[in-house]
């Protein structure tokens, strides 16, 4: 009998391999039924039972004729972010390896990051694909690379089984990308003009991955450093380890 679940996903180039095993029937083939939902606000007691199928990748983006030139001038300078999301911790982790202490990185929440920027609301911005060759397109500079890994967090319900079938079928979708750059490109910046894509950013097709508890403590470590979390929460109650 089909297992169904719920599926919602945050972006857009990113998330697409959940799209892909859809598409391509992988989830159908591990007896699972996936529908689409709109975001969760409230998951339950979920665990993350692996990262995520890509390393999400963006980049730190300043209107042409800023006089911003590097991640020095961007200290104590807000830019636009969309808060606790992915690019928020990516655009701290890049600037305090440019050096500036985490004390000096303003960042401020956009509802609509790309405005922010091209409205001059912000002089910079942390962005993602579609937004990063948007930002190109209207004559954005890129200042810095960003890089990060989401996790996949399923509720209580999703038992062990479910959990290494849904890897599977994503594992496999990441397969299917690789093997036609074209293609990859097709799928997985389908948001974007089709004159963008050629140059579009790309996630890294890295396929689904344990999340092992030395990373786990050295992200929890992170975050308590900053502020981020008041108590660690403990790998066990956090993790569905397989």
């Amino acid at each position: 009998m089909a297992r169904t679940i719920r599926v919602q996903s945050d972006s857009n180039a990113h998330d697409r391999p959940w799209r892909v095993a859809v598409e391509q029937g992988f989830f159908a083939e591990e007896g699972i039924v996936s529908q689409d939902c709109e975001r969760v606000q409230r998951l339950g007691k979920g665990k993350i039972i692996g990262l995520d199928a890509t390393v999400r990748t963006g980049a730190i983006m300043v209107r042409k004729d800023s006089s911003v030139q590097s991640l020095a001038d961007l200290r104590n300078v807000p830019i636009a972010v969309t808060w606790h999301a992915g690019t928020f911790y990516a655009a701290i982790e890049v600037m305090e390896a440019a050096g500036i202490p985490f004390a000096e990185i303003r960042l401020e929440h956009a509802a609509d990051r790309l405005d922010a920027l091209l409205s001059g609301r912000n002089e910079a911005a942390a962005l993602m694909e579609p937004l990063v060759s948007r930002a190109i397109a209207a004559g954005c500079r890129k200042i810095a690379d960003l890089r990060w890994r989401g996790g996949i967090v399923a509720g209580q319900d999703i038992d062990a089984e479910t959990a290494e079938k849904l890897r599977r079928a994503l594992n496999r979708a990441i397969a299917w990308l690789r093997e036609d750059e074209e293609r990859s490109r097709a799928e997985l910046l389908r948001d974007l003009a089709p004159e963008l894509r050629k140059d579009g950013l790309l996630p890294e097709l890295t396929g689904v991955k344990a999340y092992q508890p030395a990373e786990f403590k050295a992200k929890v470590d992170w975050m308590l450093k900053r502020g981020f979390l008041h108590e660690a929460p403990s790998y066990d109650d956090s993790v569905h380890a397989r």
